[in-house]
């Protein structure tokens, strides 16, 4: 939880991480360097798509290429599943973020008006794989 609160404006409290440890769907990425977790990836896995719940890498380590690195890896793991697609949801004023997702070749498919609890639009996003 230190680097979620260091790094995101909206940080996922301890509640929200204990549920997704316990959730058997839900699986979890770290990022390890000098033995220490420099970033991390949850996602959600249904049968037709993965939703990434939160991804995030520590200040000290970004630009670094790892939540592509993160990223590739989830592609890779569910490119034999059932899933087509990976979606996730990006508020509408985290411009880094929608740029690199998009760099990436997420396309913007929608929006949720009033997603975020500051009432925030949430852009969604969707990668085909």
């Amino acid at each position: 939880m230190a680097i979620e609160n260091r790094v995101c404006e909206h940080p996922w409290n301890k509640q929200a991480f204990v549920d997704s440890f316990d959730n058997a769907a839900i699986d979890i990425q770290l990022i390890l360097l000098d033995e220490k977790i420099a970033g991390y990836l949850l996602s959600l896995r249904s049968v037709e798509f993965v939703d990434v719940l939160n991804i995030c890498i520590d200040s000290k380590f970004q630009r670094q290429g790892l939540a592509r690195q993160l990223l590739n890896k989830l592609v890779a793991s569910r490119q034999s599943d059932t899933v087509s697609a990976i979606l996730l949801e990006v508020r509408k004023s985290n411009i880094i973020a929608l740029n690199f997702y998009l760099k990436y070749g997420f396309q913007l498919i929608d929006t949720r008006k009033k997603y975020y609890s500051n009432l925030e639009d949430a852009k969604i996003l969707r990668l085909q794989i």
